[in-house]
């Protein structure tokens, strides 16, 4: 297979153009420097000599069919300048290669071949060599098993990166017990009449009495245990290093609820500098990002009169809002407006001064958040506030995202019909202006709110019919926001639970040519949920995250009503992972594999 891969590399170079080699044996999604960190990832053997003889045999290989003697550089430089960063790779790979180092030879790279949208970031070594101790005890065996590997994933088109059908490689980081645990919870999520009767316990009067303590004995050890980290900062840190050991990175996300005043608001914002300041404790790059809801740092009362008031001006041009700061544009001709039917009264001195304290208590996070080195995500809410948050999201935009990169991002709600105008308006005036703008993709977690609210008042839901054009909308969204990451004014978070929208996403990444390692492009997903996806996009080289929400049993119960309320169709759609799962664990059993 050397042999194959240098043939080419020897042909581009000398006939100076692709269009003599055969389009399906050109790697298009893995470029050289994946092949040669694939060989640093040989297996170990406790042999020392056959395994330095088998790298000098595959390091010969490429060296008799380049005809070179001690360096690449002799090669023509050819016409396609595609080509000639190839060799250059392939020389400096080999240096690295021939020391026996683990570092991954991507770093290596020049410039020009790791923009070149052949090359994808290489996989973890740790990963590799996990998955190649436990498919077999025999070394050989393992050896053959990778460079198979390794030519399968050079002849994969780019929507096939993210793998998921290879149980064996997808969790060998976890245990028989850990996999038989997440299904046992996933299939309990899946069965709606359990969510129901759920529910309804934990908000019946029942949550007053003596029964209190057991029924939170339980959640803890069953549905807590697996959608949150834990009840303060320690617990969470032991789930983050499990999470960090998996290859996935993390966002500490401390759950509360809305505040309905400035002292809870304080309070709030104490527990989230609290998380901040604890990241510092944690593996170095374990955390991703740092985040906070605009809810609980600003009187929820006062977010519906901003709301109002903002959608007012946007139906009235000439209405003036003299407490409104410059920021970006919050709704687009399609947002809708039937929240507000007459005109709203202005704000009172007091609700001014409570908006300034909520610019403060905003501007703070987003300091401690630039010297913990933590972009910040802003979670969203339901229609009746989200212009007031965004509108607070988009004054610090244009405060701190100066940079290179953008310190805080908003996020938009992919279910929402008018959520890619408002998308494109925000992303062109940033451009405008010079300011980096970041984005988190989710498609929306409040639609039984959404759909009561438009009922009673009698307008159309502002959320799609079909989950179909959701799908679609978020997709385009994705879409729009990697093209702007690979012309670098632009960087997104993809928060998705949905394997299509993964794949997807991984493929025009791969196409635009993004570095993985770059940050503009990130993936996340909830704690307990895809864990299948997680793993298979880290495996691919991309940066993953998962959301890890933590606080006291009975302070979170309200969060995991919502998301059981407002999620029904999430919770009940776990098939892949479950399946997945399902099937690694039998393979296990057959193969008297229980770690």
């Amino acid at each position: 297979m050397a042999c194959q891969i240098t043939r080419l590399i020897v042909e581009l170079s000398r006939e100076g153009t692709a269009s003599s080699v055969p389009a399906h044996t050109l790697p298009t999604s893995l470029g050289l420097g994946y092949l040669c960190h694939q060989l640093h990832a040989i297996p170990l053997e406790s042999n020392v000599r056959r395994k330095e003889s088998k790298k000098a045999f595959l390091l010969g290989s490429f060296e008799r069919e380049c005809h070179l003697c001690a360096s690449v550089s002799s090669l023509p430089y050819p016409t396609n300048p595609n080509t000639k960063p190839l060799a250059v790779a392939f020389h400096n790979s080999k240096s690295s290669f021939s020391s026996g180092g683990l570092d991954p030879c991507y770093k290596s790279l020049p410039a020009c071949l790791r923009r070149h949208p052949s090359c994808g970031l290489p996989r973890s070594l740790k990963f590799y060599f996990r998955s190649a101790a436990s498919r077999s005890a025999d070394s050989s065996n393992a050896y053959q098993g990778t460079l198979q590997q390794m030519q399968t994933q050079l002849e994969r088109s780019p929507a096939d990166i993210v793998q998921i059908e290879d149980g064996r490689f997808l969790y060998s980081g976890l245990t028989s017990i850990e996999l038989l645990i997440t299904l046992i919870n996933l299939q309990l999520v899946s069965y709606e009449p359990v969510v129901d009767l759920s529910i309804k316990i934990l908000k019946s009067p029942i949550m007053n009495s003596l029964l209190r303590g057991p029924i939170l004995w339980m959640v803890k050890r069953t549905v807590f245990s697996h959608f949150c980290a834990g009840e303060d900062v320690g617990e969470a840190s032991e789930t983050l290093r499990r999470t960090w050991e998996l290859g996935l990175r993390c966002i500490l996300d401390y759950s509360l609820e809305d505040a309905m005043d400035n002292i809870s608001c304080d309070l709030n914002l104490e527990g989230f500098l609290k998380t901040i300041y604890q990241t510092h404790l944690l593996p170095s790059g374990s955390v991703s990002f740092s985040c906070v809801k605009i809810t609980a740092i600003c009187p929820l009362p006062l977010l519906e009169r901003i709301s109002n008031l903002l959608r007012w001006q946007h139906k009235h041009a000439s209405f003036n809002l003299p407490w409104k700061d410059e920021c970006l544009p919050l709704l687009a001709p399609e947002s809708p407006t039937y929240h507000v039917q007459r005109q709203p009264d202005s704000l009172s001195e007091d609700e001014q001064r409570d908006i300034l304290a909520a610019k403060e208590r905003l501007w703070k996070l987003c300091k401690e958040s630039d010297h913990a080195g933590l972009p910040l995500l802003v979670d969203a809410e339901h229609t009746s506030v989200q212009p007031a948050i965004d509108y607070f999201t988009y004054t610090a935009a244009l405060q701190f995202n100066r940079g290179g990169r953008p310190l805080i991002y908003g996020t938009i709600q992919a279910y929402l019909k008018d959520s890619f105008p408002r998308l494109a308006l925000a992303m062109g005036e940033a451009a405008k202006r010079g300011v980096s703008f970041g984005v988190k993709l989710v498609r929306g977690a409040y639609l039984t709110r959404e759909c009561t609210l438009s009922g009673l008042m009698g307008a159309p839901s502002p959320v799609y019919s079909f989950i179909e054009d959701t799908h679609k909308c978020y997709d385009v969204c994705a879409a729009f926001m990697l093209e702007r990451a690979a012309l670098g004014d632009g960087s997104v978070v993809l928060a998705t639970h949905n394997f299509d929208s993964g794949r997807s996403a991984a493929a025009k990444a791969e196409q635009l040519g993004l570095v993985k390692a770059d940050g503009r492009l990130q993936f996340a997903q909830l704690k307990g949920m895809a864990d299948g996806l997680s793993l298979a996009l880290a495996h691919a080289g991309f940066q993953v995250s998962k959301y890890l929400p933590f606080g006291p049993v009975a302070h979170v119960i309200p969060y995991l009503i919502r998301r059981a309320e407002e999620n029904r169709g999430l919770l009940g759609n776990t098939l892949p992972d479950r399946h997945c799962i399902r099937r690694e664990l039998k393979a296990r059993c057959l193969g008297s594999t229980i770690l």
